[in-house]
């Protein structure tokens, strides 16, 4: 829905609270007290259908009709049949947002048999009024005044908003934010999430200046695709931190459908928010513990962690957990020893962690750190303190505090206890370093931080290319078509295996046969050892394994070496077929060569589909010996080789190539390129629903394919990441060289060509485009140019092949960022120097108009400098409107693309616009 009339939400100049009355135990009554108790500065009324001239001392009348004016905000407490007529007169009557509190309306029917929370949904679309809730808690904005709420407490001002779904847990949340001195921008819940939702909220929150992280509780997510595009934007700018319930299938509250191949749907919701650059953690102590770390630590120059306490207790402790969560000890310089001995007793470990003894002094533990702020291999420290009766804790952490000024560590603290270090860890708050009651609590939130800030890197990681996107797929793309003509819901064996190797996915030479007789023609010819499997139409569906991870029959049998071993075998599969499939059409035998390969490293791959979330890649173990169940790992397409080399490193099958692999680099890079591959069949092909190939298997020579199963669907699946979108691609010859030019949208392995590009751009040209000199253009920055949200951004760019013939080189450059609302879209141009004067400006920016115009955009605007003449004449050639602006010292562009349709829209961009 986006971020229509969320102002109004948060920040109202006036509210009505209907429903409201002086009874203690009046939901109403209880928000309207929370409003006058938090100051709330604007105008208060409220709607009471007794004949109260005022309630609390807020004027009260009795209808809607009467009210006299248009609050901003409705405050819905009435009775749950009365809610969705309540909610359609406000709308009516010019309100532009509702909280409705009322709780019970999943439970109550409306007449026409629907939930009541449904009834409310539809009748606010109908009047264009936007709803939080019903059954919410309400919302708070602290530094507003705003104690929207029925809560027990309100919240202090801070720079973190949290979003939650449970009223009960947010009132939980409230309190302990307290206790620890956290503050809020926003504090709400969604409750039912009939109208606004998280994607919505995110949004908002995003552009928000005022928030500095996003805190969310989720139960369920209803729109993936949107939530995804919106928490991918706010994550690149400020951290987003996730506790997702209902984990296990005992405790879902909305559960759905799983796709084949999965038995919960936790594992998909991790790689949905992994993908997100979103840090999930395990509960709200443990959010609050990540929220410390990674609002007051800098950036992780290394993952390593130096640990050093008063004793040797704390210090196991703290690795025990650091090991336990897959972290890693800093290893300390022989400088750092040698300098470390000199303060130490001789009997020191001369390792880390390191013993600073249970008398070490507040001198001492300065020194220590000013010995690891001279070590390059020291980034974090972890600094102990166990109380004793020799020193001062608050001493010692004056000394810490003091110590790490100047220097670039991120140090963290754990004064464990409670009574005599709370004066200490109030020294810490002061001074912004974290700080934690034990050493489990301190390690996991380090961690935590490590985890954000790898998922961080695949938001911007630039991918290797290895597949060609402009291939030519026809063959399997045809296969799947006729396959659907033919009203068949999956592929045969032999169509199954074309269509992966009509992708350059290696498989194993199959020789296809309608009985025996043919089988043993096959080894005739062979005359080497055989596998012999039967195929019938289950075993043409993906995912056949059970719950344990074992087939549910023999299909196959390997290495048969003679006629009589072949004939027995044939026999015993056909009887097993027969016993277990008797329903299931027969369709002969495949013969293979014995496969020699590594022992033991068998991969299940392939895809499957998510009814709410779409398409899924899964990787992980194969064969009858281990369950496959427990191994398999999930990402979201489309992938690229780092995201698909990260989605491999979960398995544990990864460990087991690592290990056994005759060349192991090669086998990890061939199964990546297998897992981005797949990524690629189901978006060029979304009638694809599942697809296994089991087992990819291993030799000297690479990976290959054995058994592969596809099923269909006459509904194309669509990931709810918007892959490349290669209809967009066109040619153009530019009228004064006569080159051919390829415009096309940006793809994240256009970053060599890209930093290339802006490098060797004039300056001039760059402070055009940037409103600044730059001299250089960083990996990262470069990266996030072309690693793009084609749901938000669109970028294109125009290629040619290189004059001397060595690949492509980019040519020029245009970029939108629309908002969440798609009216508007901001634009930036720039074409190579050598360039000026072919019309590729004007291509470029004709085809973003196109694109936007067609996308629904209501205006494209941007700002150039005033000496920028090439650009505003191209500007005025394209229709645009010129101002100048005189408060910011540049151009303003304007064009109309389309007209809006709704009055919202025209309210927005007319006050944008001033």
């Amino acid at each position: 829905m986006g971020t229509r009339y969320l102002e109004s939400l948060f920040n109202p100049g006036s509210i009505v609270v209907v429903g409201a009355s002086e009874r203690a135990d009046n939901l109403g009554g209880m928000v309207l007290r929370n409003l006058l108790g938090g100051g709330y500065p604007g105008k208060l009324l409220v709607v009471n259908q007794s004949d109260y001239e005022n309630v609390h001392g807020v004027p009260c009348v009795k209808k809607v009709s009467r009210m006299g004016f248009s609050p901003e905000l409705a405050i819905v407490c009435t009775p749950p049949d009365t809610v969705p007529k309540m909610v359609r007169r406000l709308g009516e009557a010019g309100v532009r947002t509702a909280i409705v509190m009322t709780g019970g309306m999943s439970r109550a029917h409306s007449k026409t048999g629907q939930p009541l929370m449904y009834s409310v949904r539809d009748a606010a679309r109908e009047v264009g009024i936007r709803v939080l809730g019903p059954n919410t808690i309400g919302l708070m904005v602290p530094a507003r005044g705003l104690n929207a709420t029925y809560a027990h407490m309100g919240a202090i001002p801070g720079k973190v908003a949290f979003v939650g779904q449970s009223g009960t847990i947010a009132s939980s949340v409230i309190d302990w934010a307290f206790a620890r001195g956290v503050g809020f921008s926003y504090f709400l819940t969604l409750g039912d999430g009939m109208d606004i939702d998280h994607d919505d909220l995110i949004d908002y929150l995003a552009q928000d200046t005022q928030t500095r992280a996003i805190l969310l509780h989720m139960e369920n997510i209803p729109n993936p695709r949107r939530f995804m595009s919106a928490v991918r934007v706010a994550s690149r700018t400020k951290p987003v931190i996730a506790v997702k319930s209902g984990r296990v299938p005992e405790s879902e509250w909305f559960p759905h459908d799983l796709p084949a191949g999965l038995t919960r749907s936790d594992p998909i919701y991790d790689a949905m928010l992994q993908r997100a650059g979103v840090l999930r953690v395990d509960g709200l102590g443990q959010m609050f513990d990540a929220l410390e770390t990674l609002t007051r630590m800098r950036p992780l120059r290394r993952e390593s962690l130096a640990i050093m306490a008063n004793g040797v207790g704390p210090g196991v402790m703290a690795v025990d957990r650091l090991a336990h969560l897959g972290g890693e000890l800093a290893q300390l310089s022989e400088t750092s020893i040698e300098a470390l001995a000199e303060l130490l007793p001789p009997y020191w470990s001369r390792k880390n962690p390191i013993d600073l003894n249970y008398d070490a002094s507040p001198e001492l533990y300065a020194k220590a750190i000013k010995v690891l702020a001279k070590d390059p291999e020291v980034a974090n420290i972890l600094v102990m303190y166990a109380p004793s009766l020799t020193e001062d804790s608050v001493q010692i952490a004056d000394a810490v505090v003091q110590a790490v000024k100047g220097t670039r560590l991120n140090v963290f603290t754990c004064w464990l206890g409670q009574s005599t270090v709370m004066e200490a860890r109030d020294e810490f708050y002061r001074a912004g370093l974290p700080s934690f009651f034990s050493p489990e609590k301190a390690v996991t939130a380090f961690m935590q931080h490590v985890r954000h800030q790898r998922v961080q890197r695949l938001l911007t990681e630039t991918p290797e290319s290895f597949t060609d996107h402009f291939a030519d797929r026809t063959l399997a793309q045809r296969l799947v078509l006729g396959a659907l003509r033919s009203e068949r819901k999956h592929l045969t064996n032999r169509e199954a295996r074309d269509v992966i190797r009509d992708y350059g996915i290696n498989t194993i030479e199959t020789i296809y046969c309608d009985d025996i007789e043919e089988v043993l023609e096959a080894f005739a010819v062979e005359r080497r050892p055989v596998d012999v499997t039967l195929i019938h139409e289950d075993y043409c569906h993906p995912f056949r394994e059970l719950g344990s991870g074992r087939k549910r029959v023999t299909s196959t049998i390997q290495n048969l070496n003679s006629e009589a071993a072949i004939i027995d075998s044939c026999r015993i599969l056909m009887e097993e077929y027969l016993e277990h499939h008797p329903d299931s059409g027969f369709h002969g035998f495949a013969v293979q060569r014995s496969y020699q390969h590594v022992g033991g490293i068998e991969f299940s791959v392939g895809i499957t589909r998510d009814p709410v979330f779409g398409p899924l890649v899964v990787c992980g173990a194969a064969g009858a010996q281990i369950n496959v169940i427990t191994d398999r790992q999930i990402a979201l397409p489309p992938l690229n080789m780092v995201l698909a080399r990260e989605l491999l490193r979960r398995t544990y099958m990864y460990k087991l190539l690592k290990e056994n692999s005759y060349h192991p680099e090669e086998d990890i890079r061939a199964v990546s390129e297998t897992l981005v591959t797949l990524s690629q069949i189901v978006i060029d092909i979304p009638e694809i629903k599942g697809l296994e190939i089991s087992p990819l298997l291993f030799n000297e020579n690479g990976s290959v394919a054995v058994n592969v199963a596809i099923d269909l669907s006459d509904k194309p699946g669509r990931p709810i990441i918007q892959p490349y979108p290669r209809e967009l691609e066109e040619w153009i010859v530019l009228p004064k060289s006569g080159r051919r030019v390829i415009i096309r949208p940006v793809l994240a392995e256009d970053e060599p060509a890209h930093r290339v590009f802006h490098e060797l751009q004039s300056p001039e040209s760059i402070r055009y485009r940037f409103f600044q000199y730059r001299k250089h253009f960083s990996r990262e920055d470069v990266a996030q140019m072309v690693q793009i949200d084609y749901d938000r951004e669109m970028v294109f760019i125009a290629n040619a092949p290189r004059e001397d013939g060595e690949g492509e080189e980019t040519l020029g450059t245009v970029r939108t960022w629309t908002d969440a609302d798609n009216l508007r879209c901001e634009f930036a141009v720039m074409v190579h120097d050598k360039m000026k004067h072919e019309g590729l400006g004007v291509a470029l920016m004709q085809k973003m108009i196109d694109y936007c115009r067609a996308k629904g955009t209501k205006e494209m605007v941007g700002n150039v400098l005033p000496d920028n003449r090439p650009m505003l004449q191209l500007a005025e050639h394209l229709g645009f409107e010129i101002h100048y602006n005189p408060d910011e010292e540049v151009m303003d562009l304007r064009l109309v693309l389309n007209e809006p349709e709704k009055d919202w829209q025209r309210e927005r961009l007319s006050r944008s616009s001033h």
